[in-house]
């Protein structure tokens, strides 16, 4: 998607906000103040932001020295696995801890994502062990 000048300008103004506000962060989280979990789970989207930047870059990089940008790509499908191991061990945690059960908004819907998921992967795996 293609951005005007006049978006890429509040773009870049949001960034600037986000980051001096990530700066006044951090030196909160440096106060030890905050629950361990919250901590983790802020944690965990300052990762994905980073990334996704990372890629974005290197994606537009690539794409102005006349190179295969699609590269960055597997690089990106091998973050999206990483985090979704992460998650999965995260709910499980949760899970085991009875935060989440059927009440739980959503629950469903990631049940049967998560069968999805392993409908496909399930036959690369057979293939392996043969």
């Amino acid at each position: 998607m293609e951005m005007s000048g006049g978006d890429r300008l509040c773009l870049s103004e949001r960034l600037k906000a986000a980051t001096d506000e990530l700066q006044k962060l951090e030196k909160l989280v440096m106060s030890g103040d905050c629950a361990p979990r919250v901590l983790g789970e802020f944690r965990s989207a300052v990762d994905s932001i980073r990334q996704t930047a990372w890629a974005v870059q290197q994606w537009t990089e690539l794409q102005q020295q006349h190179r295969d940008p699609y590269k960055v790509l597997g690089i990106l499908g091998e973050e999206r696995i990483r985090r979704a191991t992460q998650l999965t061990k995260d709910l499980t945690i949760d899970l085991e801890s009875q935060e989440l059960g059927l009440e739980t908004e959503g629950l469903k819907k990631l049940f049967e994502a998560i069968k999805d998921l392993y409908e496909r992967m399930e036959p690369l795996f057979k293939k392996s062990l043969v």
